[in-house]
């Protein structure tokens, strides 16, 4: 039995001051009819981030009959696929709060925004104004996600969620079914206030709505998330495997 579940080959070690987040974004609804006009330009929050240690969350999760039941029943030993698979893709929304300082780096190419974020070497990739899903697109870990850009904010829409759970340590379900709402914008400096909206009526009587601070960081980079697996946590790891690998 070993007790990592995770041996990377490079390994961030920084010291970082705990900053406060300090305000929580507006609510402004699920949907708005005004955008960028046809004479304004988007803005670039191209760059890199470090995520604030602060998140704002619901004081009450608001659970359904169904959504109390996933949740009282949750097992993070269980649960959490690196339990099985210490290389596991991550999940949305769980990859926005991954990490005590869980690093980000946003480019823009055109009409697509990726989101690098180092927990995990995810990629997300924001089709800006693109059409809605196909029927049959398959549901998967990161979902689909098309963004929007409201006055100065970036508004991002996710569907398609293979379902899973908020926090992977605490739980809190999160179905097939959910819509997830993000809303980045810049109310100092360079820093983004993120807002997270949560509608998931399989599991609660109304959206969660959660939040947390990008801090600029252009001094920082986004490191190589290399993980070797090393298989279920109940089964002895192939030590010659091991060696192999971190030659």
């Amino acid at each position: 039995m070993r007790s990592a579940a995770k041996l990377k080959l490079s390994v961030r070690e920084r010291r970082a001051d705990i900053k406060v987040l300090v305000c929580f974004l507006t609510v402004t609804g699920l949907a708005s009819n005004t955008t960028v006009g046809a004479q304004g330009i988007a803005p670039d929050f191209s760059g890199i981030y470090e995520g604030s240690s602060t998140i704002v969350e619901p004081g009450i999760y608001p659970f359904t009959s169904r959504g109390e039941q996933g949740h009282a029943a949750y097992d993070p030993l269980v649960g959490d696929p690196r339990q099985v698979d210490d290389c596991a893709p991550e999940s949305m929304p769980a990859i926005l709060w991954a990490g005590t300082l869980n690093t980000m780096e946003i480019t823009h190419d055109g009409d697509i925004i990726v989101m690098h974020l180092e927990h995990g070497g995810t990629f997300r990739s924001i089709h800006v104004n693109g059409d809605e899903p196909a029927t049959g697109q398959p549901r998967t870990e990161l979902g689909i996600s098309r963004g929007t850009w409201i006055d100065e904010t970036l508004t991002i829409e996710t569907t398609h969620l293979a379902g899973g759970v908020l926090f992977t340590n605490r739980g809190f379900p999160i179905s097939s079914e959910a819509r997830l709402m993000e809303r980045y914008r810049r109310e100092s400096g360079k820093n983004l206030q993120m807002e997270l909206v949560i509608d998931d009526p399989v599991n609660y009587t109304q959206p969660l709505r959660l939040a947390r601070e990008w801090f600029w960081a252009p001094n920082e980079q986004v490191l190589p998330w290399d993980c070797i697996s090393l298989g279920p946590r109940d089964a002895e790891p192939d030590i010659d495997e091991l060696r192999r690998l971190l030659r």
